[in-house]
């Protein structure tokens, strides 16, 4: 008898890996994609005016200053900042399949109201509205697609989203190098750029519209088993569950109270300055190497697809073997070494251009492949529906702190060596070092103790070699706890069976 129990137990568990297995893969099949297609959309059409400067639109075309004109392109982060919590209440709200096609044509048509500009006074407006539009999409969708894969599937995933970041410079570079040459009508070129890069996202819209659910467990992909197992499957991890308002009040007030979260907060504040810095104005930096405007657009290719293949690769790494401070640490590295080879090569030496353009490759794979890791650092332990919701808002909104500061700190007039730029891009980088390994020992100390206590509980005796042994030390706790909760939603994350990621 206890053999045959045995046996079904085997392949119950065996019968949900496999059914885990089909579920993940519909997701990346059928949901990623769509969501990944609109985030690469909504990038473009907020990054485009890069392209759009070294084709015409810069700051003498509309009559104005360096410092004004990026004080203009900025003013999107002013509005998104401001609108981005209450925009993902309105998520919360109206679902993210009716919200999400609503922003994304307010912002493709704000996108295309930019071709209009004439003056810096219109640029400001127009770029308020973009951020406005824009502004519910980031937080809503990190917490969408957490609501379907498990906290070690994570990082990988949100690199895809970062990647197309990466991939929107390579595309929108070659998309800007064919449209910028249009000619023969009454609009310049880089009009054209605004107005034929904002279609394809209406477009997505509708598709939106009418394949995008509230969640996993009304997934048009998945059948009537298939949803039940993906919501039960991530409940262990905080995943939906119907939660009363006090519950609700207490997650939100966790939420402002929760060190980490002001220190996660700090650190995807620091990575933004270098990450927008290279986002709007690596078209700039490359054509400081001798090459004309239209070169230009193309040179920033190789670029952004080596900082593609790195990232995707570090975050695989990251999901791999559940690190995230380590890989931090390899991508700071590398922006280290591209910054200072930046600062410390002459800028007017034509001989030195190939060197240059090497330490700006170096600094795209670092600068861009932060990002996905620190965002799943965050989501991965934070629980809690509500906690981890108003989190990341907070976290999110406040580090548009670090965009606004990034697309201000390389005025034209600093050409060609954008020396201060680079310095202050080395100071976010170097302090962002310093609360990583801070945070990693922070955590490891609470997951220790966490561990220490369970053993106490169970009257596990042990000595100081075992104390000492880490893994050994976790595989034991775990063990003494494996028929019990790892977490509720009124401890959420402080809950003692719960173990962070360092």
């Amino acid at each position: 008898m206890a053999e045959r129990k045995e046996n079904d137990a085997h392949e119950e568990a065996s019968y949900d890996k496999t059914l885990e297995k089909r579920v993940v893969r519909k997701c990346d099949v059928y949901m990623l994609p769509i969501l990944t297609t609109v985030y690469l959309l909504g990038v473009i059409d907020r990054t485009n005016v890069g392209n759009a400067v070294i084709a015409g639109f810069d700051y003498k075309f509309l009559n104005t200053t360096p410092a004004l004109y990026n004080f203009a392109i900025a003013m999107y982060f002013i509005s998104y900042m401001l609108f981005e919590i209450p925009a993902s209440l309105v998520t919360k709200i109206l679902g993210f399949q009716v919200w999400l096609p609503i922003i994304m044509v307010c912002w493709a048509v704000a996108a295309m109201a930019q071709a209009a500009c004439t003056t810096v006074e219109h640029l400001i407006i127009v770029r308020f509205f973009l951020g406005m539009a824009e502004a519910g999409f980031p937080p809503s969708v990190i917490g969408y697609v957490g609501s379907f894969y498990a906290r070690r599937e994570l990082t990988l995933r949100y690199s895809f989203f970062m990647s197309l970041i990466t991939l929107s410079g390579a595309i929108g570079g070659i998309a800007a190098y064919f449209i910028v040459q249009i000619s023969g009508t009454s609009l310049h070129g880089y009009q054209w750029l605004f107005i034929l890069e904002s279609i394809p996202t209406i477009i997505t819209a509708i598709v939106v519209a009418l394949f995008m659910t509230r969640g996993p467990g009304d997934a048009r992909f998945l059948t009537p088993e298939e949803r039940k197992f993906a919501v039960e499957r991530l409940r262990p991890e905080g995943g939906p569950a119907e939660i009363d308002r006090n519950t609700a009040k207490t997650q939100i007030k966790l939420a402002f109270t929760d060190l980490q979260v002001y220190v996660y907060l700090l650190m995807l504040l620091l990575a933004s300055i270098p990450f927008n810095t290279l986002s709007f104005f690596l078209p700039t930096l490359v054509k400081q190497l001798g090459y004309t405007s239209v070169q230009a657009q193309l040179m920033v290719v190789p670029t952004l697809l080596a900082a593609t293949v790195w990232m995707i690769f570090n975050s695989w790494a990251s999901d791999r073997y559940q690190t995230r401070a380590l890989n931090l640490m390899i991508s700071h590295t590398m922006s280290i070494i591209g910054l200072i080879g930046m600062i410390a090569t002459d800028a007017k030496n034509p001989s030195l251009y190939p060197l240059r353009y090497f330490f700006t490759v170096i600094l795209a794979c670092g600068a861009y492949s932060v990002l996905p890791v620190i965002f799943s650092w965050f989501s991965c332990n934070i629980l809690g529906q509500y906690k981890r919701n108003v989190s990341i808002a907070i976290i999110l909104t406040m580090a548009n702190t670090g965009a606004l500061v990034g697309v201000q700190i390389f005025p034209a007039t600093d050409a060609p060596a954008f020396i201060k730029g680079n310095v202050i891009c080395l100071s976010t980088v170097l302090a962002q070092v310093i609360l990583v390994i801070g945070m990693k020992f922070y955590i490891e100390s609470l997951n220790k103790k966490r561990d220490l206590a369970v053993l106490d509980k169970h009257n596990y005796k042990y000595d100081n070699e075992l104390k000492n042994n880490k893994k050994r030390l976790r595989e034991i706790a775990m063990k003494l706890v494996e028929d019990e909760p790892r977490f509720d939603e009124v401890l959420c994350d402080r809950h003692p069976n719960w173990r962070y990621i360092s």
